[in-house]
């Protein structure tokens, strides 16, 4: 039986699975932001039906400055992608043929876009998921004999953030070895962003921080990703000419106005995140330290997790599997936050399992 590697597009994972999909289905396995796009970008897209026949800049103006004064940080510091995933595939061809780490679990492009540049994959894995604390002693043995090493801070699957002080460390101990710092930020800003190394960009040669505009904004159809390192300019030759859309320059560039379509979705995220964690805990699961717009549990012990995954299908309620996730081998789930009703639905389905 073969899982799809990612989470959403709910038709894919029935039929892989050969499973009769419901005429109702709540998708509860992707983490875009559940109260939609910001309204302004209505606005935005009706006026870009004239910039159809336009090629867009080829650096993405003026998006590529809008972000450089957003961040504080200089403009030739920032490569923009169609989506972060692009991104990826380009600094992965960085690492042809290198030793990279990556700490798991963990978002699996990491190895899909490193496996294509043949790169050497060393995993080093966290010894508990709940707070998912970095071995930090392991990771740098492992980073003498490394290129690169691999952060996702919010990790996906599990919301938990790594505190600053520690990328810190592991920066300057990359400097000493000759190891980079690739450090994926996709969901920091569903956080209070303190622990953020953007600032650090001018600082460190070897740190690379990747940024995704799509599931804030709920952009995840338009493609919209950057990364932010001194290497930009090498990072931006892998790309193709013309990479960003004039639809995704303008919507990001509108999305750096939402300041408070932002905290009103981080206000209504952290409630609704509070509320489900002690729901689960409550019932004996046990749940990841998130920060972010979902959360990973496991069930109790006495319960069947492949059991509790196929009961939840069959009534369409769809939660992110784990099967690929190394450490997590399909034991947890990651549930994301959505409205309330289907958060109910969940808590029911979850109910009658039980």
């Amino acid at each position: 039986m073969r899982y799809p590697a990612h989470g959403a597009n709910p038709a894919t994972l029935y039929q892989a699975l050969q499973l009769e999909m419901p005429a109702q289905v709540i998708d509860l396995s992707e983490n875009v932001n559940f109260l939609g796009p910001p309204a302004s970008f209505s606005n935005v897209w009706a006026a870009l039906f004239e910039q159809i026949a336009m090629y867009p800049h080829e650096d993405a103006e003026p998006l590529h400055g809008e972000l450089a004064l957003h961040h504080h940080i200089a403009k030739e510091h920032i490569v923009i992608g169609n989506g972060a995933a692009e991104i990826l595939m380009a600094i992965a061809k960085r690492y042809t043929k290198k030793t990279v780490i990556i700490i798991e679990p963990s978002f699996s492009e990491y190895r899909r876009t490193l496996l294509q540049q043949q790169a050497i994959i060393q995993s080093v894995a966290v010894e508990e998921l709940i707070s998912y604390a970095l071995p930090m002693e392991q990771l740098k043995q492992a980073m003498a004999s490394a290129k690169a090493v691999y952060i996702c801070n919010p990790n996906n699957p599990t919301g938990v953030v790594t505190p600053k002080h520690q990328l810190i460390e592991l920066l300057k101990h990359g400097q000493q070895v000759g190891c980079d710092v690739v450090v994926d930020e996709a969901f920091m800003d569903w956080t209070d962003e303190a622990q953020s190394v953007i600032d650090l960009v001018a600082s460190f040669t070897n740190l690379t921080v990747l940024r995704s505009m799509t599931k804030m904004y709920s952009m995840a159809g338009v493609r919209l990703g950057y990364a932010l390192t001194q290497q930009a300019a090498d990072i931006k030759q892998e790309l193709p000419h013309w990479n960003v859309s004039a639809a995704a320059i303008a919507l990001g560039i509108q999305a750096l106005q939402e300041g408070d379509f932002c905290e009103s979705s981080r206000q209504q995220a952290r409630a609704m995140r509070v509320n489900m964690v002690n729901w689960l805990k409550a019932r004996g699961c046990a749940v990841t330290n998130s920060e972010t717009n979902y959360v990973a549990f496991r069930l109790p012990s006495e319960y069947d997790a492949t059991e509790f995954y196929f009961s939840l299908l069959k009534e369409g309620i769809v939660l992110r599997h784990t099967q690929n996730f190394l450490g997590m081998d399909g034991q947890w789930f990651r549930l994301a936050l959505k409205e309330q009703h289907k958060m109910t639905a969940f808590q029911q389905a979850m109910e009658r399992f039980f």
